[in-house]
């Protein structure tokens, strides 16, 4: 694991006007983190998709998103409590889960019971 360099946490309604602040957050910590503009883009994408995913599965508010710094990498888990666990069928064949696996290096969602995790990891 890389050596973290800061870690941001922020936990956030589930409402849709909130994605918006998720894409401009990890806007300006890839760009403190000097990654090139696609990777900004890229990473956009990924919150908002994320996001997306939490609401499609009605995770209780708050959601709390947790930034990781690393020299290497920025490290984004998202986590919240759903109001029922999903089948591991459906946690698989998710639209969301394409999105997410085509502009992240990295990325895995668990649910545990209730418990929704949302893990991502995009390289410098």
């Amino acid at each position: 694991m890389g050596e973290t360099e800061g870690v941001i946490s922020v936990e956030l309604p589930i409402k849709k006007e909130f994605a918006r602040l998720l894409r401009l957050m990890v806007s300006g910590v890839a760009a403190r983190m000097n990654f090139d503009l696609d990777a900004v883009d890229d990473l956009k994408i990924a919150v908002e998709e994320a996001y997306i995913i939490a609401m499609r599965n009605k995770v209780n508010s708050p959601l709390k998103a947790v930034f990781d710094m690393q020299t290497e990498r920025l490290v984004i888990n998202f986590s919240g409590s759903t109001e029922s666990a999903l089948s591991k069928d459906d946690q698989k064949e998710n639209f969301g889960n394409f999105i997410l696996d085509a502009v992240v290096d990295e990325m895995q969602i668990d649910q545990d019971g209730k418990d929704l995790t949302i893990s991502m990891v995009k390289y410098i």
